[in-house]
C-alpha cells in the first residue's frame, strides 16, 4: 500500500522538538503525565519535578524574565514585596488608571496593594461576591476598571506565559477586560515548561476528586490577533498592555 503523502508523524514531532529547542525523545524522560498514571505515580513524578524546580529556581526566574520580555510583557524584577507594591502604584499612575480591579488570591496577603493604591486616590475593587455585591456588580466593577491585577498559579519559563486557574474570587475577566493587566509572580510560581503545568494539574485533578475546573487561562504577552487582513493588532481580545511584577526572593 502506498504511503500517504505529507510529513510523517515522527518527522512532524521531531520538527516541533527542534523548534522548541528540546532534545530528542531518548535523551530525557518527559515529565508530561501518561494517561495511565495513577495517583501514586503522579505524586512521585511531582516530587521529582518539585526538587528539580527548587534547585534551578534562580535560573528559571531569570529565564522567565527574559522570555516574557520577548513575548511583550513589561517585566519588573523586584526583591521585596514593598518594592512590588511600589511598582503596581507606579504602573497605575503611568497609565492614568482611576479604577482598579483585582482578584482575591493569596498573593495579595504578601503583596498588599489596596492601601497603597487607596492612598494614591485610586478606587480598588476585589472580585469577591458577598452580602452586598452580587455577580453582576462584580462584573460591572471589572468592566469599569482601567487596570486589572492578578496573581498567577504558574509562570512558565519556557514560553514566558502565566497560567491562571479558575477558583472563587478569581474572575478571568480581571485579566481579560481591563486594558492593562498586572500579574504578580512569586518564585514558587515559576515552572520550567508546560509539561510541569500539566503534570501538576493532573495531580490536582486526582487529589480534588476529578474536578479540573472549567478552563485554564494562558497569558503570553498582550492580546494579539491577525483576523483582519492578516495584520497584527494589539489589544482586541484582551489587554493591550501587560506588566509582570516578578519577585526574585521570598
Amino acid at each position: 500500500m502506498a504511503a500517504y503523502p505529507g510529513t510523517s508523524q515522527s518527522d512532524f514531532i521531531a520538527s516541533i522538538r527542534r523548534a522548541l529547542g528540546r532534545p530528542g525523545p531518548d535523551a530525557v524522560e518527559p515529565v508530561f503525565p501518561r494517561a495511565s498514571d495513577g495517583l501514586e505515580e503522579l505524586e512521585a513524578r511531582a516530587v521529582e519535578a518539585s526538587h528539580r524546580l527548587k534547585e534551578s529556581r534562580g535560573e528559571l526566574v531569570s529565564r522567565l524574565a527574559e522570555t516574557a520580555a520577548l513575548r511583550g510583557w513589561q517585566v519588573h524584577r523586584v526583591s521585596r514585596a514593598e518594592a512590588a507594591v511600589g511598582v503596581v502604584v507606579d504602573v497605575a499612575s503611568s497609565v492614568g488608571a482611576q479604577r482598579i480591579a483585582r482578584s482575591a488570591q493569596d498573593v495579595f496577603s504578601e503583596v498588599p496593594v489596596d492601601e497603597a493604591l487607596g492612598n494614591a486616590g485610586l478606587e480598588v475593587a476585589a472580585a469577591v461576591m458577598g452580602d452586598v455585591r452580587d455577580r453582576d456588580q462584580v462584573r460591572q466593577d471589572i468592566i469599569r476598571a482601567d487596570l486589572g491585577i492578578t496573581g498567577v498559579d504558574y509562570a512558565v519559563a519556557e514560553t514566558g506565559s502565566v497560567v491562571v486557574v479558575p477558583r472563587a474570587g478569581l474572575s478571568r475577566l480581571v485579566s481579560l477586560v481591563p486594558p492593562v493587566h498586572v500579574a504578580l509572580v512569586r518564585p514558587r510560581d515559576v515552572v520550567e515548561s508546560l509539561d510541569d503545568v500539566f503534570l501538576l494539574r493532573r495531580l490536582e485533578y486526582f487529589q480534588n476528586g476529578g474536578d479540573m475546573g472549567s478552563y485554564l487561562n494562558f497569558i503570553t504577552g498582550p492580546s494579539r490577533t491577525a483576523d483582519i487582513e492578516q495584520t497584527i493588532v494589539i489589544g482586541v481580545h484582551g489587554p493591550k498592555e501587560v506588566h509582570m511584577v516578578l519577585l526574585d526572593e521570598e
